[in-house]
């Protein structure tokens, strides 16, 4: 979290399985549609940001592609993902 006078930033990161509803938070916290919802497992390839204001302080949202066992590429790159938005984040 860094901040300079009273503005405060920091990122969260939304961790999870997949089909956990990862995508809905960030849509619902942020009020806006920004990542793709369905029922389908592995929607979320990527990071997505989103931003949430609440007084003075902002507020990161990372929602990242659901952490299961990989055993493809592509699936190891979504996992990858999932775990470098967790380590960016500070909460």
């Amino acid at each position: 979290m860094s901040g300079t006078g009273n503005t405060r930033c920091g990122f969260v990161a939304i961790l999870g399985t997949p089909n956990a509803g990862k995508s809905t938070l960030l849509n619902r916290l942020t009020g806006a549609k920004l990542s793709i919802v369905t029922p389908k497992a592995q929607t979320t390839r990527f990071r997505v940001l989103g931003i949430l204001m609440r007084g003075d302080s902002q507020i990161l949202l990372v929602d990242t592609p659901g952490i299961f066992r990989p055993r493809r590429r592509l699936d190891r790159a979504m996992v990858a993902a999932a775990w470098t938005g967790a380590r960016d984040a500070d909460l």
